[in-house]
């Protein structure tokens, strides 16, 4: 997944159609397939429908690669030079197959003043010879996959595209016929609409699937991106105050102290073995009522606090813990109005107090290498928000590859680093920091702790770092009997803060007693493995696994089950998810 926005005000029509080529513009699978069976049938390597699948609309780089993990012994630049002359040979030979109603929906815009980019991850050979044998003038620009510094799906083909044109990439419409496309497309800020060809899209991040281009001109695709763009969302995000109404989060506290969450719905009903509480009977009352269920037991009702919402919600990884979370708010100084990048988004409890934090004025800017944590980050926000959030977006890559790509250099105020290594990121973070700004990393084990507070010494690009831990201990106090809980919640993780330097600046070294704290790179060997002798030490990825610091993980199978739940979590509070054509309601 990818960037994600909400509906906002914009122009009824779209300032510039961005095309993909191969399945959308024309049926140019069969060369391909042709060429990589070629390829493939000589080394004595079989194409599965499985492997033939997740190769549409991937760059041609991955694919590449792809076919040398299969066993094929050529370089990644001969092989798609094999290939590209195989396509070009066949577009000659044949007469072009050009997709249903793709023609036509070209020559419409042509007319009405709509500029199109061909935005494709074939080579720019290829694409050049696919657009000479269109009519004159139906693209603007052209992008081949050997012209973009990241391929699909990552953001960036389509934010260049409307970068050529001058316009915003929120101004524009994505068509495409693949997943990975319609990642691409709708992580980059996109309206994208998916045109299936060889392959399902139901669960692609689209905001329609047509299944044909078929009777669409400029008339019909401008009515169905003014759905998207040109009217105000009319989601209704859950009240955060006065009477409580249908989609409300509301806790429920009963006799004996025991905390029930539910969420108001017509024709609901809360069932304890003591009685019924029908969900009407809630609606209208203000916060923080008593209401009585049906064998005349009564329940405190009151709205959920974040801290509540957090601890409550479905999660696909562990959560930053609320102790946590306002420290991180503390230390790191998140002001209203801060732009502020998080990697990774685990479930999204850190992710909703930074979005609190930040405020409207502010920006969040969300990166997890995982697609299934960042569907249940979403859908937990879109359930406590009732939408996604203007000012957030999420990006699905590795933060060393994306960060730049996603947000210039120097205008970051705040980093919040909540993943295994994050000293492999405390590069990223300081060109993405302005000077000043703040570094902040949470880590679970001693081990991390010490790497990264090392990493950050050795950059030179941060003053010198502080380490605390945050421990909370209730107390019972009743009375005369006040003494401290019997359970607490103790050690979570470890923060870690440091500010950013100017650039070219160098830090005073602290003065200490060198015969207490001396150490080689021998004694960090012994005590960190990557960081010994560089003759000795083993690389990073073998050393630090979520296994060797103890973090447990959880199994794909259930991760898919948290994806479920969290999305019927923001049905339920008639939250709208991104991809939708409008709001669930009740």
């Amino acid at each position: 997944m990818n960037a994600f926005l909400s509906e906002r005000t914009l122009d009824a029509r779209p300032a510039a159609v961005l095309w993909d080529m191969d399945g959308t513009l024309i049926d140019s699978e069969p060369l391909w397939l042709a060429s990589e069976l070629a390829m493939l049938g000589r080394y004595g390597i079989e194409l599965t429908s499985e492997i033939r699948d997740s190769l549409i609309g991937s760059g041609l780089r991955a694919a590449a690669r792809r076919f040398q993990e299969l066993g094929v012994p050529m370089t990644v630049d001969d092989i798609i030079a094999e290939w590209t002359a195989g396509v070009i040979a066949g577009l000659s030979a044949e007469e072009p197959m050009w997709r249903p109603g793709a023609v036509e929906l070209l020559e419409s815009l042509r007319d009405s003043g709509i500029p199109c980019v061909l935005v494709t991850m074939a080579v720019r050979e290829i694409a050049d010879a696919v657009v000479a044998l269109l009519p004159d003038r139906l693209f603007t620009h052209i992008i081949g996959g050997d012209e973009v510094p990241h391929e699909k799906p990552h953001p960036e083909p389509y934010r260049m595209g409307a970068a050529l044109l001058g316009v915003d990439i929120e101004a524009c419409v994505a068509l495409e016929d693949s997943v990975t496309g319609l990642r691409s497309a709708h992580a980059s800020g996109a309206v994208a609409f998916g045109i299936p060809n060889l392959i399902d899209l139901s669960d692609a991040p689209a905001h329609e699937v047509w299944p044909t281009l078929v009777g669409v001109d400029a008339a019909v695709l401008g009515e169905r991106y003014a759905a998207h763009r040109g009217a105000p969302s009319a989601t209704v995000s859950p009240a955060v105050r006065g009477p409580f109404q249908y989609g409300d989060r509301v806790q429920l506290t009963g006799p004996k102290g025991r905390l029930n969450t539910i969420t108001l719905v017509h024709d609901g009903e809360f069932h304890s073995h003591r009685g019924v509480i029908p969900h009407s009977d809630i609606v209208g009352r203000p916060d923080a009522s008593v209401v009585a269920n049906s064998s005349g037991e009564e329940y405190l009702a009151l709205r959920p606090l974040l801290s509540d919402f957090v601890m409550s919600m479905p999660r696909g990884a562990a959560i930053v813990y609320p102790k946590d979370a306002a420290q991180i708010l503390s230390l790191a100084d998140i002001f209203p109005g801060a732009r502020v990048v998080e990697a990774g988004v685990g479930s999204g409890a850190l992710s909703l107090h930074l979005l609190r934090g930040v405020g409207p004025e502010g920006a969040l800017f969300s990166f997890e290498r995982r697609d299934e944590f960042a569907e249940i980050a979403t859908g937990n926000v879109v359930a406590f928000s009732g939408s996604v959030p203007e000012n957030w977006t999420v990006t699905v890559g590795d933060l060393q590859e994306t960060l730049p790509a996603v947000c210039a250099a120097g205008s970051i105020d705040r980093v919040v680093l909540d993943m295994l290594a994050p000293w492999e990121c405390v590069d990223v973070a300081a060109d993405a920091l302005a000077p000043g700004g703040v570094l902040i990393c949470y880590v679970a084990t001693v081990t991390q702790l010490s790497r990264t507070v090392e990493q950050i010494r050795r950059s030179g690009e941060f003053a010198h770092a502080q380490a605390s831990e945050t421990l909370v201990r209730g107390w019972h106090v009743e009375g005369l009997a006040v003494r401290p809980d019997h359970r607490m919640v103790a050690h979570t993780g470890f923060l870690v803060t440091a500010r950013r330097l100017a650039p070219g600046t160098v830090l005073p070294e602290l003065k200490r007693r060198a015969s207490k704290s001396d150490f080689s790179e021998t004694d960090l060997g012994s005590w960190l493995p990557d960081l010994g002798p560089e003759d000795e030490a083993p690389a990073s990825a073998e050393v630090w696994t979520p296994e060797a610091v103890g973090e447990r993980t959880k199994s794909d199978k259930v991760l898919r089950k948290k994806m479920r739940e969290t999305q019927q979590f923001a049905r339920e509070r008639g939250g709208e998810l991104p991809g939708s054509d409008s709001a669930v309601t009740d």
